[in-house]
């Protein structure tokens, strides 16, 4: 009895410390890592907050109606390292959006590369760091 709970320990245990990584870095289940592409629009809802943070992006589509796209950025602890504060990016803003987009045609984007209307680049690391 001892035998099989030692076991079921040591094999066990370090186990259920990489699912939830594994899990919350599961970017392959949502986006499309080789087809990269870009969006620009403007900024109608920030939700700053872990695990990653969002910006919902009013993009003009190709027929003239626009369509809200989720960008989703890295986490706080990353942003802030780089810089970023809640107001970098704000509700009303025009940015240009480059990553990876979302599987299934659903409108998401993995923010890797993020520019301004005036054309100055915000440094963001992509958000599977």
């Amino acid at each position: 009895m001892y035998t099989r709970l030692l076991t079921a320990a040591v094999f066990g245990l370090p186990m259920l410390s990489i699912q939830p990584a594994a899990a919350h870095h599961a970017f392959a289940a949502n986006y499309d890592m080789d087809n990269v592409g870009t969006v620009e629009g403007i900024v109608e809802e920030v939700v700053w907050a872990n695990p990653h943070v969002h910006y919902y992006i009013q993009v003009m589509g190709e027929e003239g109606t626009t369509e809200l796209w989720d960008g989703e950025a890295a986490n706080l602890s990353i942003l802030a390292s780089r810089g970023w504060e809640r107001n970098t990016i704000r509700v009303g803003d025009a940015i240009r959006v480059t990553g990876a987009l979302g599987r299934d045609g659903i409108r998401r984007i993995q923010m890797r590369q993020v520019v301004r209307a005036d054309g100055s680049p915000l440094v963001q690391q992509p958000a599977t760091e």
